[in-house]
């Protein structure tokens, strides 16, 4: 990953997240009449952790918002030491 006071930099190094389906739209895993316990383990494992894997795409989204707004911060940041120096 390039580190860039840029917020174009940024925003091209997060933009695929916001591709990222966070919603796990209603599936589970499910068993059916089966009398095996071990299905049913599975399919609450299965549950479990489609739940944990779309938690962790969202917050992976939301942290690609605060590249973003940080790269922006500091982009400000370099133009105000640019003019300061006489170099913007």
């Amino acid at each position: 990953m390039k580190v860039a006071s840029n917020i174009g930099a940024a925003h091209a190094a997060v933009s695929s997240f916001a591709d990222i389906e966070t919603s796990a739209r209603g599936q589970h895993a499910i068993v059916g009449s089966s009398t095996v316990s071990s299905m049913h383990d599975g399919a609450r494992i299965a549950n479990a952790v489609l739940t944990s894997i779309s938690d962790l795409a969202s917050l992976v989204r939301r942290q690609g918002g605060n590249v973003t707004a940080l790269a922006a911060e500091i982009e400000n940041r370099d133009r105000r030491d640019a003019t300061g120096w006489g170099e913007a």
